[in-house]
C-alpha cells in the first residue's frame, strides 16, 4: 500500500487542495509496529549485595497495535489528534548471575492507549507534506501483575497499570483520490515511575524505578 500511495504522489496534479479547509472533523485508522524499551534505574541496594547477582539489562522487544483516529482541524495548519490503540508488546529484563545461567523475565502487554497530539503540517501542492507533532499518552496495561501478591523470590517484575507518557515525531502525508495517507514516526517517554517494587526481592528490589519507552511506526489513514 505505502509503494502505491507514493507512486500515486508522483502526480503533480493537485488532488482536491481544499479538502482539508472544507471539513473540520475527520476520523481515520491506523497500524503500527512497536519497538518497547524501558529506562531503569538501580537502587542503592543493588550495589550493596553479596549474592551471585552481576548485572540487571532491560532489552527491547518489537510488537504492533492497531486501532482509530479523530481529529479537529484548528486554523490553517494545526491539527488536534487522539488515536484509540490496542497495543501488544514485551518488555524483558536480563538478570546476569556469576555462578549461574543469565535469566530473563518477560513482561508482557497488552494495553489500551489513548494518545492525544497536536500536528503541524505543511501544504500538500504536490500532493504530498511533512508534519511534525507532540502529545501525551495514556496507556492502560490489561496484563499488569500490579495487584498480585509478589514474593521476595518469586521471578516476577510487575509494571503498574496506568502509564503516563509524552511524545513527539513527523511524519509524511500522500493525499489519495478520497484519503489521506500518512507514515509516521513517533517516540514515546514514560513520565511516571512503572515499576512495583517489592523490598528485599531479588529482582525489583534492586531496581528503584521503571520509565518505559516505545517507539513506533505507523501507518495511517484519515479521510
Amino acid at each position: 500500500m505505502l509503494i502505491f500511495c507514493l507512486w500515486q504522489s508522483l502526480d503533480a496534479t493537485p488532488r482536491d487542495p481544499n479538502r482539508l479547509f472544507r471539513k473540520r472533523f475527520f476520523w481515520g485508522i491506523a497500524f503500527s509496529g512497536t519497538q518497547a524499551k524501558m529506562k531503569m534505574q538501580l537502587d542503592q541496594s543493588f550495589w550493596q549485595r553479596n549474592d551471585s547477582l552481576l548485572n540487571i539489562r532491560p532489552m527491547a522487544q518489537t510488537g504492533g497495535g492497531f486501532g482509530g483516529s479523530v481529529a479537529m482541524r484548528i486554523g490553517r495548519p494545526w491539527e488536534l489528534k487522539m488515536l484509540t490503540m490496542l497495543q501488544l508488546h514485551n518488555r524483558n529484563i536480563e538478570f546476569d548471575w556469576a555462578k549461574t545461567p543469565d535469566q530473563i523475565l518477560k513482561i508482557e502487554t497488552i494495553s489500551l492507549d489513548i494518545p492525544l497530539t497536536i500536528k503541524y503540517r505543511s501544504d500538500m501542492p504536490n500532493n504530498t507534506g511533512f508534519y511534525v507533532l507532540a502529545g501525551v499518552r495514556w496507556s492502560h496495561d490489561f496484563q499488569s501483575n500490579e495487584k498480585l501478591v509478589i514474593g521476595v523470590s518469586k521471578p516476577i517484575v510487575a509494571l503498574k497499570e496506568d502509564t503516563y507518557y509524552y511524545e513527539f515525531g513527523a511524519g509524511w502525508e500522500f493525499r489519495m483520490e478520497y484519503v489521506d495517507v500518512s507514515v509516521e514516526l513517533k517516540m514515546s517517554n514514560g513520565l511516571n515511575n512503572a515499576l512495583v517494587r517489592v523490598p528485599g526481592s531479588y529482582y525489583s528490589g534492586s531496581m528503584s524505578a521503571i520509565f518505559p519507552r516505545l517507539f513506533s511506526i505507523s501507518l495511517m489513514a484519515q479521510n
